[in-house]
């Protein structure tokens, strides 16, 4: 009995032994068959690329929202929302004030010619370059225009005094105001402070990139202030920073101060659809930003006048020193010279055409500056020609 059991057990071990290594080899089978059809890291960046370009595919059907915008001037939309912009000036041109301007009209619904389009619309201000005084003193100059109270101003415009945080912080930053503020503008007074340098191109292209996703993904314009370069006739935005934002940004403005009259004219220099009209801001006496469509239509009639009489004045001079050097000509012929070789010398002298020449002794000769007889003797005074 004992060697029946024994034998039981024997194989009853075995058939178990058995079956475990069937198993075994079951599941690693299986784990294997699962390896194998796992796609491939190459198969899955494809996969990945596909979906990209499904979301990304506009087609006829496709909807697309109506392009929304934040202002307009004279009926022409400004700062398109889900979009980045671009103010651009030479240094202490007027880029702050004409930002003051903006949010003075997205507050009240009009600000001079600048009409809001939004409903008391939340605005944060990030101001990367001014002091904490000079930061306040936009509130205060916004207050002034508008003539609202302090806590409805605050109620709509997060500002920030950002001149102190470091570097790296500013986009993060820049992220979570926008997540917990949820504004429909965003004013970015220095974005050149976000990048180490405005000449990296790497660098410059990351943070364009960043702010059109933050503005798309939020709804918002991000309107972003940039220096010109310093020269007085290079209006283009600084380094590939410049570059990058002038070739993204839906506009791009740009403030100009009149040296003698302190008047800031604001232009678009570039637009994607219809350009904003020009309009001009300045500062009274007591510090009052007022509108100056007026006093820069009088500035530009008085240079076209400075402008017409320089061409006058120089149009006379050069006329003169024609008539000086045709009446040297004559003089050191003896006070008396044939028309025709007259023609000859001057053309060669004053390298102008025969008629043209022709056209110049005939209006001399009207003029009583130089005068001729009958045999076509051309004389310097009236005395020198002889009786008919």
């Amino acid at each position: 009995m004992e060697g029946n059991n024994v034998c039981v057990n024997v194989q009853q071990s075995e058939e178990l032994t058995g079956q475990a290594n069937n198993q075994a080899q079951e599941t690693v089978q299986n784990i294997v068959s699962e390896a194998v059809n796992q796609p491939t890291a190459e198969e899955q960046m494809l996969e990945q690329y596909r979906q990209i370009l499904h979301d990304t595919r506009i087609r006829s059907d496709t909807d697309v929202p109506e392009e929304e915008y934040a202002l307009e001037v004279d009926g022409v939309g400004l700062f398109a929302l889900r979009d980045i912009h671009a103010v651009k000036a030479k240094a202490k041109a007027g880029k702050t004030t004409t930002l003051k301007v903006f949010v003075a009209a997205l507050l009240t619904g009009m600000m001079f010619r600048i009409r809001s389009l939004l409903s008391k619309p939340r605005i944060v201000f990030f101001d990367t370059e001014q002091s904490r005084r000079d930061t306040k003193g936009i509130l205060d100059d916004v207050a002034r225009m508008t003539g609202l109270p302090p806590e409805e101003i605050d109620s709509h415009v997060a500002l920030y005094s950002m001149r102190r945080v470091d570097r790296e912080a500013l986009l993060p930053l820049l992220r979570v105001a926008i997540s917990d503020e949820k504004p429909a503008v965003v004013f970015l007074d220095g974005i050149v402070e976000l990048v180490s340098s405005f000449n990296d191109e790497s660098e410059s292209k990351q943070l364009i990139k960043e702010l059109l996703v933050l503005s798309e993904e939020n709804n918002c314009a991000i309107v972003n202030v940039l220096h010109t370069n310093k020269a007085d006739d290079d209006h283009n935005m600084r380094g590939h920073l410049g570059t990058m934002l002038a070739q993204k940004a839906a506009t791009v403005l740009e403030c100009k101060k009149d040296n003698r009259s302190s008047v800031i004219t604001v232009t678009c220099s570039e637009a994607r659809h219809k350009s904003m009209p020009d309009w001009s801001i300045m500062f009274t006496e007591d510090g009052l930003i007022v509108d100056a469509d007026e006093q820069h239509r009088q500035i530009q009639e008085q240079r076209k006048a400075e402008q017409q009489q320089k061409r006058q004045e120089a149009a006379e001079k050069e006329k003169q020193e024609r008539l000086d050097v045709c009446v040297r000509l004559v003089e050191e012929n003896g006070g008396a010279i044939s028309r025709k070789q007259l023609i000859e010398i001057l053309i060669e002298k004053l390298e102008r055409e025969r008629s043209t020449v022709s056209n110049y002794i005939t209006a001399w000769i009207k003029e009583e500056k130089l005068f001729e007889d009958n045999d076509k003797m051309i004389y310097t005074s009236k005395e020198q020609v002889l009786p008919f």
